[in-house]
């Protein structure tokens, strides 16, 4: 059996395949096409006793999601374990980016997990006990200025997973969906995080860590996996807090941004 991992060549995406690669599971690593790629399937094989197979591809390009499934196939390569890692980040006035970025980050963030998950439930129903795990994002329950098109895909995600586990209860298919705050995956998104002060900064987690406690939970079938224990403190107050509150706050938040911008 195997474990699929998209954009899995670095951030989050490598921190999930080394956590799974420690855990014993056999990996197949989905990203851009590069030595990137390449370099972290030797890396594994040679670190952990699993095997590790990479196929670079472009999955914001159509059709992508068809190209994964079709080379898993041809090599036999039975799926158990799908996580939906890949997606693009933004932050910027709406109008500012263009209509080219929103088509991929909406490829990427939606459609290829979509497509990606219709193509492989099917099979995974005869390789269970199995689990897909979508990526989420806390800024999914929010909304939030100059990450319009961001949270809403996250919205989406988080929506996507918890109706398609009500389907799936009984078949042996378990579905989980991480939704974590900031994360210090690139070098762009830890020097944004370091402007951060108060909650903002003590809810940032390292890869390895969101890596670990989702893989943790996705095997003992949570439904929603929020990690850190800051981050899941926020979202419960959030869930109790009225929405005109919630977006006054917000408000309060992105106008601090935009001073400190100037």
């Amino acid at each position: 059996m195997y474990t699929l991992i998209t954009g899995a060549s670095s951030g989050i995406g490598k921190a999930f395949a080394f956590e799974c690669a420690s855990r014993g599971m056999n990996l197949l690593l989905i990203a851009l096409p590069g030595e990137e790629l390449c370099g972290l399937s030797r890396a594994i094989r040679e670190k952990f006793s699993v095997a590790c197979h990479c196929h670079g591809i472009d999955l914001s390009q159509s059709c992508a999601a068809e190209e994964v499934h079709n080379w898993v196939t041809a090599h036999s390569f039975k799926v158990n374990v799908l996580i939906n890692n890949v997606g693009i980040g933004s932050k910027g006035a709406f109008e500012k980016l263009t209509r080219e970025f929103y088509q991929k980050q909406i490829n990427l963030n939606v459609v290829t997990t979509c497509l990606l998950t219709r193509l492989f439930v099917e099979d995974m129903k005869q390789n269970r006990p199995a689990y897909i795990l979508n990526m989420g994002s806390m800024g999914g329950f929010f909304s939030l200025p100059e990450k319009t098109v961001y949270s809403a895909t996250k919205a989406f995600i988080y929506s996507f997973s918890k109706a398609l586990r009500l389907e799936l209860e009984g078949t042996g298919v378990s579905v989980s969906v991480v939704c974590p705050g900031g994360i210090d995956s690139n070098a762009n998104t830890i020097a944004s995080n370091k402007e951060l002060k108060g909650l903002a900064k003590a809810s940032i987690l390292q890869p390895c860590q969101v890596a670990k406690e989702s893989i943790d939970k996705m095997l003992k079938g949570y439904a929603t996996i929020i990690p850190g224990r800051c981050n899941r403190f926020i979202y419960n107050i959030s869930r109790f807090t009225p929405s005109f509150i919630q977006q006054m706050l917000v408000r309060k938040a992105f106008s601090r941004l935009k001073k400190q911008e100037y």
